[in-house]
């Protein structure tokens, strides 16, 4: 038997999983373990640790690391776990609301849809993404949510897809007795061949790819978006605003239309369907008399008044028994007047002088027809109000990511749309919010929910704290409510 080169002071602290190293004539030991290797095909040894270095005298003296790390034991037993925080506060605090709606009408998918509905709102991921998202939030901490996987996404988009009545019980709790304006639809682009709402059609950029239709329904008192419905991409129908009308139990509202939408045949379907209407048209539209600009005989008696402090005049007449406003914004014609003019400059080959002089009586133009019985003031504001829910489309389509869609199933799609609307009535609010308290020259909505999500919560000891964060930060999450007690 061979003898070992080891002397016995330094061999009875060697135990099993460890090794003794003689290095620069200091012996110290370590921990190791044993691998099986694949390419040598035998076992390899796979040195560990540092355990600590023995001398004769005073035997076995720990490294100071490991000192460290048995001081600490018992003190620190886990590694911290960090969680964002802000954004999971907010929606509990200022979007209570839209939970409790959503707790009414699906009792017992209201927690899912939520988580959802979190993650498409603060980080616009796709469904294979939400179960790492929802990991590292606090959300599920503070409404007692079981582990989501991404599985139970999928299955639960495809089960309120089909929950058609439930989707509408939460919209029409938030429609009110008051006035609503009824949005000519916007187009969804669909690369799934399996949706069948996905028809070849057309928008105002003259795309002609698959897509479907989101016709919206939104008040004109908050702004705030209520109720929505999908058509087939092949459908821009008047019937189908009527549709909308009955289904959402409302017996009036305003039909508010983009500069494409005017036809006689569209006029005539809006009179026989008796629906209230304001359609823009276009500025080289055969219906509209410029004669006044012409002749300079615009700006008569009285016929002005202020709109978001810009003077706004206006002419009236009638065509076919319906009223056609001429709105005159002379900050508006001055700012087309000149970008006109530079270009001509710029680009000589499509502006000119003399189509400058052909079209300089429609600059600052707005013509509106209705059927409305308002006057020209509120046939404008209602039309300006317009303005609000293109802002939220636009917050949907470029902030959301929602332009378009590659899913292949139908009822899960509808399901998706849901949680879409519900992430655009929370865009929307945080809008207004930061409209009410003057910060929208600040920040945008997207700015203040990345700051938001910059607060979190971090897990020491099977406890949870709320982290450090700046004065600047601690002074805006105050703003809106949220609390930043440490």
């Amino acid at each position: 038997m061979k003898e070992t080169k080891h002397p016995q002071w330094a061999l009875q602290h060697k135990k099993p999983g460890t090794e003794l190293r003689l290095i620069n004539g200091r012996y110290y030991l370590y921990q190791y373990k044993t691998v099986y290797d694949k390419d040598k095909k035998r076992p390899r040894k796979i040195t560990g640790k540092l355990i600590g270095r023995i001398t004769q005298k005073e035997g076995l003296i720990p490294s100071g690391k490991r000192k460290l790390e048995e001081s600490l034991k018992g003190i620190i037993t886990s590694k911290p776990v960090c969680k964002e925080y802000g954004v999971s506060s907010l929606l509990l605090r200022q979007f209570s609301r839209y939970i409790s709606s959503l707790q009414k009408a699906f009792p017992e998918q209201w927690k899912a849809i939520l988580q959802i509905a979190y993650c498409r709102f603060l980080y616009r991921c796709p469904i294979k993404s939400i179960p790492f998202r929802l990991a590292q939030s606090y959300l599920p901490e503070l409404i007692q949510a079981k582990p989501f996987h991404e599985k139970t996404a999928s299955v639960l988009l495809k089960t309120i897809g089909g929950m058609h009545q439930e989707k509408l019980v939460y919209m029409k709790s938030f429609i009110r007795k008051e006035e609503h304006i009824l949005m000519d639809a916007t187009n969804i682009f669909s690369h799934s061949s399996l949706i069948t709402l996905a028809r070849k059609g057309y928008n105002n950029q003259m795309h002609f790819d698959p897509q479907f239709n989101l016709l919206y329904l939104y008040s004109a008192k908050t702004s705030m978006p209520v109720y929505y419905r999908l058509l087939p991409g092949n459908i821009r129908e008047v019937k189908a605003f009527k549709n909308c009308l009955l289904e959402a139990g409302l017996k009036d509202a305003i039909v508010v239309a983009d500069k494409g939408f005017f036809s006689s045949k569209n006029v005539e379907l809006l009179l026989r369907e008796k629906l209230r209407f304001i359609l823009p048209l276009k500025r080289d539209n055969a219906l509209i008399d410029y004669s006044d600009l012409e002749d300079n005989t615009f700006k008569q008696d009285d016929r002005y008044f202020e709109h978001e402090k810009r003077i706004i005049w206006f002419q009236e007449y009638t065509w076919n028994h319906l009223h056609v406003n001429i709105y005159l914004d002379e900050s508006l014609r001055i700012n087309e007047e000149k970008d006109y003019l530079r270009r001509i400059q710029t680009h000589p080959e499509n502006y000119s002088l003399q189509e400058y002089h052909q079209m300089r009586n429609t600059f600052g133009t707005i013509v509106l027809l209705s059927n409305l019985r308002r006057n020209a003031k509120e046939i404008y504001q209602i039309y300006k109000s317009r303005m609000a829910i293109e802002l939220l489309f636009d917050g949907m389509k470029n902030v959301l990511e929602a332009d378009h869609t590659y899913m292949q199933d139908e009822q899960t799609l509808l399901g998706w749309m849901f949680i879409n609307h519900i992430t655009l009535q929370w865009y929307q609010h945080l809008y207004i919010e930061l409209k009410n308290r003057d910060l929208l020259k600040k920040y945008s909505v997207n700015d203040l929910i990345q700051m938001l999500s910059d607060l979190k919560m971090i897990k020491i000891n099977d406890s949870w704290h709320l982290n450090e964060i700046t004065n600047y930060a601690k002074r805006l999450f105050e703003k809106f409510e949220i609390p930043i007690e440490t």
